[in-house]
């Protein structure tokens, strides 16, 4: 059919140059092709008509096929017949664009008629996405310059198959080669261009596939058959995610919108760029203290300080607080948990001083809060640990306590015991002895001296304080014990602790008073002048001088040797003898008893024996007088004479008399003798 469409082409052609009978003629012809053209006809490659004028094609192969990435095929041209001019042919593709022929013009001489001349066809570049094409490649005689006799030859035509070499998709390019952007929102580029022309409008939509990450502009890309091969930008712009999350890679995703796109780019596959974003987020946290520092004090005082993330993690990140010596300070919490809600909130941590009863000042203890690595986002496992230095104000003082059991001290002379205890106030670094010393080891004893370690600081040790007999009679005293720090051997914070003391009353087991002890158990003594003695002892040591009076109740009985007794504080207990000594009456009066008093003399004696009795010693003074009377004669006889001459005689009593003692005298011979 193309050969016929190409014979009226040809006679339509030709229907308008040339003679008049040649016109005729090829209006005669184009009613034949018309007619022609409704009856299916086989041509061969070679046309020939009456006057035996043609020429052969022959497609090397049996066909023309090429390529569009410029491959070339060929046909040859040869004439039936030898001409008597040349023959002229043109050789066209109808404009098309899918091919190239060379050359486009062949020329024929008598001499060269039979030679196959060859067109080489070259497969040409169109950019289009548009399949396998066909072409039509006319061969037709010019009939103005060429031989008449081929004027009235047909056009013939073969078939140049084109295959594509376009295919339907696009290209991205990235700068450099790839996609880098920051957080700090810095950008990168790349470019996205057609791989071939669309026949109609190609959008590729371009989605983020995090846009925490990177947003993309624009989000969509119109390329048209004008600008298909015009490479169009997108821009990747981070973003700040306050993840600490490293470095992290968004895959950009350029897909064909099929719906509103040329259905030849609808199959093309999908395409990404990774944009790497590179994290500005660094792991961390800060510690802040309240007022800049942390004190607390042993009273069990508080301080705080906070914790909060630099950066936001991915999960949880656990931090331990530890005290490195809880007996200085304890912590509120043992760990600390951020999640990806709270990183940004503090955390407050409450630190408690503790009460360790040692002397130690002011100590400082450290607490360390570090990432717990298997609890925490790995982002944060490198993170060296930080230390806040707490202050613990120390609340002990050097000193120890004196507790009587009681409240006082009393012991007796007796012996009797009463105690009072001693304990540490803090504890000490190294021991601390404390001595104990009696002011007055006559009254009170105690305990010499007691130790105190860091172990037994606390536990009160005993003193034991015992009454002492001094003999001495004076009365309750008050003996100070006094428990001082022995600088030397002790901790030297207890060095200045000062001096304490307990005052130790003593009763006085000694008793005022004096003993009177007569020689024989008896006191006898004769008016002879005889004597006989007693004596005289303190029963206990006076504090100063002791006189005692010594007064017989009957000096014309008895007399004492000594008016007056004095003892003194160091021969108290040296008996003194009074000598009793009796008296001649001349009384007839038989054995008289007279009591010696012995009487404390107060104003000469130490007041303790102010309030004795007085004692006595009872005398016996034996009578040496007996009853009757003496008669001593003148001249030791009598003798008168009757001459009335007078003698005397005298009378006296032996002894004298308690009464009057009449004597009659009378003469036994009144006639020899008379008495007056």
């Amino acid at each position: 059919m193309k050969s016929v469409k190409n014979l009226q082409r040809k006679s339509r052609k030709s229907s308008f140059r040339g003679n008049s009978s040649k016109r005729a003629l090829w209006a005669i012809r184009a009613v034949i092709f018309t007619i022609l053209a409704t009856v299916p006809v086989a041509f061969t490659q070679s046309a020939v008509f009456a006057a035996g004028e043609g020429f052969t094609l022959a497609e090397t192969g049996g066909s023309t096929a090429v390529s569009e990435s410029g491959t070339s095929d060929t046909f040859t041209i040869v004439l039936d017949t030898q001409p008597t001019d040349d023959v002229h042919f043109s050789v066209s593709d109808g404009s098309s664009d899918e091919i190239s022929l060379s050359p486009t013009t062949i020329t024929f001489s008598n001499s060269n008629w039979d030679t196959p001349q060859t067109v080489t066809v070259t497969g040409s570049d169109d950019n289009l996405v548009d399949g396998s094409q066909t072409s039509t490649v006319t061969i037709s005689v010019v009939d103005e310059i060429s031989d008449d006799d081929y004027d009235s030859v047909l056009d013939q035509t073969l078939s140049v198959s084109t295959s594509d070499n376009d295919t339907a998709g696009f290209t991205v390019a990235e700068s450099s080669g790839s996609t880098e952007v920051a957080e700090t929102g810095s950008t990168d580029t790349f470019t996205v261009v057609l791989d071939a022309e669309p026949t109609s409008d190609v959008v590729i939509d371009i989605t983020s596939g995090d846009t925490g990450e990177a947003t993309i502009s624009p989000s969509n890309l119109t390329f048209t058959s004008a600008n298909w091969d015009t490479a169009q930008t997108v821009t990747v712009t981070g973003v700040n995610d306050d993840l600490v999350d490293g470095t992290q890679t968004t895959t950009i995703t350029l897909a064909v919108n099929d719906g509103n796109s040329d259905n030849d780019f609808d199959g093309v596959n999908n395409q990404t760029v990774s944009a790497t974003t590179t994290d500005s987020d660094t792991a961390g946290f800060t510690v802040i203290e309240s007022g800049g520092s942390s004190t607390v004090a042993e009273t069990g005082s508080t301080d705080t300080f906070t914790v909060v993330l630099d950066a936001q993690p991915v999960s949880d990140v656990v931090i331990s607080v530890i005290s490195a010596d809880t007996g200085e300070v304890t912590v509120s919490s043992a760990d600390l948990t951020f999640t990806s809600g709270n990183w940004d909130t503090s955390q407050t941590v409450t630190v408690t001083g503790i009460d360790d009863s040692i002397i130690d000042g002011s100590q400082t203890t450290l607490v360390t809060l570090a990432i717990v690595d298997e609890s925490s986002d790995d982002s944060f496992d490198s993170l060296n640990d930080q230390t806040v230095s707490i202050s613990n104000a120390d609340n002990d003082t050097a000193g120890f306590t004196v507790a009587e059991s009681s409240g006082s001290t009393t012991v007796a002379e007796t012996g009797s015991t009463d105690t009072f205890t001693v304990v540490l106030d803090a504890e000490p670094t190294s021991d601390v002895v404390i001595d104990v010393t009696s002011g007055d080891t006559g009254e009170a004893t105690v305990t010499s001296q007691l130790t105190f370690t860091s172990a037994n600081w606390d536990t009160a040790q005993t003193v034991t304080v015992t009454g002492v007999d001094d003999d001495l009679v004076d009365g309750t005293q008050t003996t100070t014990i006094t428990l001082a720090v022995n600088d030397g051997n002790s901790d030297n914070d207890f060095d200045g602790v000062n001096n304490q003391t307990v005052s130790v009353t003593t009763t006085d087991g000694d008793t005022a008073g004096f003993t009177v002890a007569e020689s024989g158990g008896s006191t006898t003594v004769a008016e002879t002048g005889s004597t006989d003695t007693f004596t005289v002892v303190l029963d206990k040591g006076p504090a100063d001088v002791v006189t005692i009076s010594v007064s017989s109740g009957d000096t014309g009985e008895a007399t004492v040797s000594l008016a007056t007794l004095s003892f003194s504080p160091t021969d108290w207990d040296t008996p003194q003898t009074v000598t009793v000594t009796g008296v001649d009456d001349s009384l007839i009066d038989g054995s008289q008893t007279s009591t010696i008093t012995l009487s404390i003399v107060d104003s000469l004696s130490v007041d303790d024996f102010d309030g004795l009795d007085d004692q006595t010693v009872s005398v016996t003074t034996t009578d040496d007088d007996t009853a009757g009377f003496t008669v001593a004669e003148s001249s030791g006889s009598t003798t008168v004479a009757e001459t009335g001459s007078t003698d005397t005689f005298t009378v006296v009593l032996d002894a004298e008399p308690t009464s009057d003692v009449v004597i009659d005298v009378t003469s036994g011979d009144t006639g020899e003798a008379t008495v007056t």
